[in-house]
């Protein structure tokens, strides 16, 4: 069954393109589902993307720019666009305005031809008078605003051991061996958005297994309104400098940011999606005046968190939102959390500097046990109630030459320490770009709200040199790769001494027309990690590396303006020691129709996976509903299938999104553990979204 299952999917790969090669039709150009797609394919495996950041290009694409009006500001938000680029594309726009077509981006020798296709997503020519005039007057903001409502509900065809019936003498005695709620999942969200310049929003969520609503977000955004460039009353997130001080977005992969990591972050966004952690609630702004930039925060809001057992402290902080048993219930709200703090921003002709400031207290001191062998390693981990932390941050532009960088120092009762960013770009010539990064976060440091460049999730405990190297010297093709060398001095789960790590990426994409492409993609990723092993009657313990590779190959074919393919391989080869090495591999198939007139679109996808372990798990992308942004993982040995449908009820205003799933495991009988254990060896569910704009 396998063998004929591969050279279906071979012979459809290979056949087709063959078979519509002399096809002369035009063909769309890239649309908001292609660029998901490429955000997720080109991101690290294992990563989710920047939700917040994603409904802000899709607001963006439904509201363009106006090319002839776009300033160094506007283009900051396009995660694709490196600082050079960002300077090509606004001289180019002073020199020439009024610009005529997008087809005169390609006279912006920085942006090259992936570049122009991303942009054209975002930008267009306008035609008319500037709504810049105009942007004072709040009736007219008003007036002209978009609304949307999306109302969406998971409905799974399966039951899951937390939503069994239990007799009422058992549960009375353990009351965490259920879920408090039933096993939908229902989330709600409304947007509005005027010109970019006036912004409010909602939401609400109930996770599957919990009670009631459990999650509740708002708030409403003014921009670029006079001297004010940006304020917000309710929940939000920062993100200044490089990271280091204060960053609540969500933290990219390494291959996705360092096509950005020469710019540096100056900006308050809204929290408008349903993650439940890692966001502000009260009110920021920043105010501009010529070239400098003031910007002030304040926010209070109860955070989850698990008591030590005698109740004196936080061992620990919960980050996952879910509230479906008693026992996670009880830790809803626990730890109250008051964050204040400010940047002072200045930029002129190429050189930027900016200084962050940020406090911290907590309502209950945080105190995570490490007075045992294997808790050791959390001896630097935030300790106390009060903390610091202020940075500066600088940026130099000079002809091909670019340096940033971010140096932090933190301070609490327990300790304090260094944090230092720095990375340099140089831009060979037209095809080639070199970029550099250092980084050193010392074990010492604390920085409860920052997130930066590196293979930790804290910005803490790591050491280490990039290197990446971007080209298109070659005719019709974008070759990227990267190595990194990190040293993590302290002790890290797992990891019982200071350790050592590699990782290193080989990406070339082959596109010689808009009609097809091909990407190649080979990753190494190795760590230092605890082996233990018995000799002499006596079990021994050393470090020895985990070595991860992976292996992906996927082509993308437009067979028409209807119709669309994207056949993937990837593979995975686990080693550790004298373990025996795991392997994983998965083929796939993607077929898309759509109706160009009607927006009508279908997506069809099947994939075969099979790996010997979790640790060998393949990553993919799969096409979902709109706001939902992950790469699914899949292992073990088994089929998923999908079908995805977007259906146009009312033209451009009212939509009904629907995806079906179901995944099929051929070596096991039942799916999951604990609470979440399904006693079958198959899964189906059902996913529903509205979606009303007017």
């Amino acid at each position: 069954m396998k063998q004929r299952l591969f050279i279906i999917l071979l012979y459809t790969c290979l056949h087709i393109p063959l078979s519509f090669a002399q096809t002369e039709q035009e063909v769309e150009r890239m649309s908001w589902e292609d660029f998901v797609e490429a955000m997720m394919d080109e991101n690290d495996e294992g990563y989710g993307v920047d939700e917040e950041l994603m409904e802000q290009l899709y607001e963006l694409h439904g509201n363009p720019l106006d090319i002839n009006e776009v300033r160094k500001e506007d283009l900051e938000v396009l995660p694709f666009l490196n600082e050079e680029q960002i300077e090509g594309i606004v001289r180019y726009v002073e020199k020439n305005r009024p610009v005529q077509s997008l087809g005169e981006l390609m006279f912006v020798k920085e942006l090259g031809k992936r570049g122009r296709e991303l942009l054209r997503l975002f930008v267009e020519v306008k035609e008319g008078s500037s709504w810049h005039d105009d942007i004072r007057n709040m009736g007219k903001l008003l007036k002209y605003g978009k609304n949307e409502v999306v109302w969406r509900t998971d409905v799974p065809f399966y039951k899951k051991a937390g939503y069994e019936d239990v007799a009422a003498e058992v549960l009375e005695k353990s009351p965490n061996k259920v879920y408090r709620g039933d096993r939908f999942h229902h989330a709600f969200r409304y947007a509005f958005s005027s010109m970019n310049h006036l912004l409010a929003g909602l939401n609400m969520e109930k996770d599957a297994g919990e009670k009631g609503v459990d999650y509740v977000s708002g708030y409403v955004q003014v921009k670029d309104m006079g001297v004010v460039k940006n304020a917000i009353v309710g929940n939000y997130r920062l993100s200044f400098g490089k990271g280091l001080a204060v960053n609540t977005s969500a933290k990219f992969g390494k291959m996705m940011m360092f096509s950005s990591m020469d710019r540096m972050d100056v900006g308050i966004r809204k929290h408008s999606s349903t993650s439940e952690y890692g966001y502000f609630t009260g009110g920021a702004a920043t105010l501009r005046f010529g070239q400098v930039e003031v910007s002030a925060f304040g926010s209070y809001r109860k955070n989850d968190g698990t008591y030590n057992s005698d109740s004196t402290g936080m061992s620990s902080l919960k980050t996952d939102g879910l509230h479906r048993t008693q026992l996670e219930h009880s830790k809803k709200g626990n730890l109250g959390t008051s964050n204040f703090g400010g940047n002072l921003h200045w930029a002129s002709h190429g050189l930027q500097l900016s200084t962050t400031a940020i406090a911290t207290h907590l309502s209950v001191p945080l105190a995570p046990k490490h007075d045992t062998p294997s808790s050791t390693y959390r001896l630097y981990n935030a300790h106390g109630q009060d903390f610091f932390v202020g940075s500066i941050a600088y940026a130099y532009r000079h002809q091909s030459l670019t340096f940033s960088g971010e140096t932090a120092m933190s301070n609490n009762e327990h300790q304090n320490g260094t944090a230092t960013l720095n990375s340099l770009r140089w831009r060979v010539n037209g095809d080639n770009v070199l970029t550099l990064v250092g980084r050193y976060y010392g074990a010492k440091f604390v920085s409860l709200n920052g997130k930066a460049f590196g293979e930790n999730s804290a910005v803490q405990n790591e050491e280490g040199v990039f290197l990446s190297w971007t080209t298109q010297s070659l005719r019709n093709m974008m070759v990227e790769a990267y190595v990194d060398a990190m040293y993590f001095p302290w002790l890290k789960y797992q990891t019982s001494e200071s350790s050592y790590g590699y990782e290193g990426m080989l990406q070339a994409t082959y596109s010689p027309n808009s009609r097809w492409s091909l990407l190649a993609r080979y990753r190494i990723k190795s760590k230092q990690k605890d082996f233990s092993y018995d000799a002499a009657e006596r079990t021994f313990r050393t470090l020895k590396y985990n070595t991860n590779q992976s292996l992906k190959l996927q082509l993308n074919y437009t067979l028409s303006p209807s119709f669309s393919l994207r056949t993937s391989a990837s593979g995975s080869l686990i080693s550790f020691g004298a373990n025996p090495n795991e392997k994983g591999f998965a083929i796939g198939e993607n077929l898309r129709w759509q109706n160009p007139q009607t927006k009508l679109r279908i997506d069809l996808g099947i994939i075969y996976f099979n790996t010997d372990s979790y640790d060998s798990r393949i990553y993919n992308y799969e096409p979902s509903l709109l706001y939902s942004y992950a790469s699914t993982s899949y292992y073990y040995q088994g089929i998923r299938t999908t079908l995805l449908a977007s259906i146009p009820i009312i033209k451009q205003s009212l939509f009904i999104n629907a995806k079906l799933g179901m995944t099929k495991y051929f070596d096991r009988e039942s799916i999951g553990t604990g609470l979440e254990m399904i006693n079958a060896d198959h899964r189906e569910d059902l996913q529903v979204q509205v979606r009303w704009k007017f």
